[in-house]
């Protein structure tokens, strides 16, 4: 689909990290509309709308203003620990205001793309490809994978793009895994991080430009989006070390079984993105790289 000045856009949960990137790269070339929860600070040139998930009048009242073409559905609650300690609200959230959408959509003639995660795998093998079967660990895994079978249930013509990790700087906020490492760091630390698990970290800017991508090319169905590397969070906090210039001694290696988590977590829980490779030809980025393209958006910021 080409995008043009009049094509309408709804982008869910833009002053989060992923809508905040999406709705900005999206802003000077369509209608956007932006909604948000607690803070309604959005993009400049998007319209900002308050929209609770969790109220499926709110979510009525935000589409039927916004009468959008496309939407891309970034918001959720993605807290694992959170959805654990309250179920109801998860599904609510992540599965029901998705299926709501999506039909909301459908009923409209427009398309969604929506935005999914790694941990609907129970990560006992890794690099997990589309046609793999997932089995979620967690009530977040479960209420996602729910919300992917809406979707594309509801509407096969839209797109569930599967992430992983996120990081990077976008939304002022929100932060992602790397922003909050960098905090931790910057104060002296410890940070304690796993060694034991294996995920396919994707920059914030990859993944708003693959969801893009997925509208201009009328991609439709399951596709996987992780970054280049697969890597633990120690890992991960080592290359942050050196791209950012702190001390790696302030990192301390965890397993997953010393962390004090009401969610299971995968093993190895590693993406294989070679399929949307093929259908877009774009690759997200090795994370050295994107480390790198991270710390000058914050110095441009």
């Amino acid at each position: 689909m080409k995008l043009t000045p009049s094509t309408r856009v709804l982008v869910t949960g833009a002053s989060g990290s992923l809508g905040w990137v999406v709705a900005r790269m999206l802003a000077a070339r369509c209608q956007v509309t932006s909604t948000y929860l607690s803070h309604a600070q959005v993009p400049e040139g998007t319209t900002g709308v308050r929209m609770d998930l969790a109220d499926k009048r709110s979510i009525e009242t935000a589409f039927e203003g916004a009468k959008p073409q496309i939407v891309i559905h970034s918001a959720a609650v993605t807290d694992p620990d959170a959805c654990e300690r309250d179920p109801k609200t998860a599904f609510k959230v992540n599965f029901e205001a998705t299926h709501a959408l999506t039909s909301l959509a459908r009923k409209a003639g427009g398309r969604v793309v929506f935005i999914s995660t790694d941990l609907v795998f129970d990560g006992a093998k890794g690099n997990y490809a589309e046609n793999d079967q997932p089995c979620p660990l967690s009530i977040y895994g479960m209420a996602k994978l729910r919300a992917e079978e809406a979707v594309l249930g509801e509407e096969p013509g839209s797109v569930v793009l599967r992430s992983a990790l996120i990081y990077g700087f976008g939304s002022p906020n929100s932060r992602t895994f790397l922003g909050r490492l960098v905090e931790v760091l910057a104060s002296g630390g410890p940070a304690k991080l796993f060694t034991d698990q294996l995920r396919s970290p994707v920059l914030v800017d990859d993944l708003a430009q693959g969801a893009v991508l997925a509208i201009q090319q009328d991609l439709a169905g399951l596709f996987h989006l992780g970054g280049g590397d697969a890597v633990s969070r120690h890992e991960f906090g080592q290359q942050v070390c050196r791209v950012f210039g702190f001390d790696k001694r302030m990192l301390v290696p965890t397993r997953m079984m010393e962390f004090e988590a009401l969610a299971r977590r995968p093993l190895d829980a590693t993406l294989d993105s070679s399929k949307f490779a093929r259908a877009t030809g774009f690759a997200a980025c090795a994370l050295a790289d994107g480390l790198e393209r991270a710390k000058r958006s914050q110095l441009l910021d």
